[in-house]
């Protein structure tokens, strides 16, 4: 990349080259790019990514865990909505397929995945936060607000988290319910399933307690692997919302040359993607039981 974070917190505070000299020694810059990267190995496997230039005297970590908690809960909330929304729209066609409801799902859902995300997060700002201001244009608290307790403050982060959850939700829905839709298909055609029908079974036991369950196993993963890139966070909607988590946090990083946050958030990132791996994996074992890891 062009440039150095040195001469960008320059350029902002219109500091004389004495003093980006002195930035540059301090970020350890005027080394050579293999000894600032022995640097970062030594230190990564201690648990120390270094301090933020942007934000300095403020580590990487302790950055990186204030803006972690709001990530977690906006893209956490959002992925248990996008997956139930996803899920039950994708039984319901798989068990009404070839039907209008089906026909009318399906074309909705891939209507809306087709939409550019970052332009229908803005086009929803614009008219649910300017035009009609039912939430607000940004951040995840009221920035000034007072709260009278936890239940009042509870309740002003759900303000802000509803218009980008929103988003995300009818975003992302539609590769779940396709997904869905598809695996029931052909589970719908097992022999099993035939047998709990000749049983006599009614079509709510037969989708859910014998269809279903088999049915889930490709949404485990995709929705192990959603939550693995959590700390990456959507980055787009962070940014569109100016909410303070990761992912904006990543973008500004980027903006300003921060090396050791975008190094450290991409570390986290690489953890979390191979912890939710390994509970895919586990939970595999879990809803097939003829699923063995020897």
């Amino acid at each position: 990349m062009p440039g150095d974070p040195a001469r960008i917190l320059a350029n902002e505070g219109m500091l004389p080259k004495e003093a980006v000299d002195t930035l540059v020694r301090t970020f350890n810059l005027d080394r050579p790019y293999h000894e600032q990267l022995v640097s970062y190995l030594v230190n990564a496997f201690r648990g120390d990514f270094g301090f933020s230039y942007k934000y300095y005297p403020t580590t990487v970590m302790e950055l990186l865990l204030t803006r972690l908690p709001w990530t977690i809960l906006l893209l956490g909330l959002a992925t248990i909505t996008t997956s139930i929304f996803g899920i039950v729209i994708g039984l319901v066609c798989a068990w009404k397929r070839e039907s209008k409801t089906d026909v009318a799902a399906l074309s909705v859902s891939i209507f809306i995945w087709a939409i550019p995300y970052f332009w229908l997060a803005m086009v929803l700002l614009y008219l649910f936060g300017y035009i009609f201001p039912i939430f607000p244009l940004g951040h995840g608290v009221t920035v000034g607000a007072r709260h009278g307790g936890f239940v009042e403050y509870l309740g002003d982060v759900l303000w802000h988290l509803a218009l980008p959850v929103i988003a995300i939700t009818l975003t992302g829905y539609a590769s779940y319910s396709l997904i869905t839709r598809n695996t029931m298909i052909e589970t719908l055609a097992e022999d099993y399933v035939l047998t709990a029908e000749a049983k006599g079974l009614s079509e709510r036991q037969v989708l859910l307690r014998h269809a279903a369950r088999n049915a889930l196993l490709p949404l485990v993963t995709m929705i192990a692997l959603r939550l693995g890139f959590i700390v990456s966070g959507a980055i787009f909607t962070e940014t569109v919302f100016s909410y303070p988590g990761v992912g904006l946090l990543i973008y500004e990083s980027i903006m300003y040359q921060d090396f050791p946050v975008l190094q450290g958030a991409f570390f986290i990132l690489s953890v979390t993607v191979i912890v939710a791996n390994l509970t895919a994996d586990v939970l595999y074992s879990i809803l097939d039981p003829r699923i063995k890891y020897r």
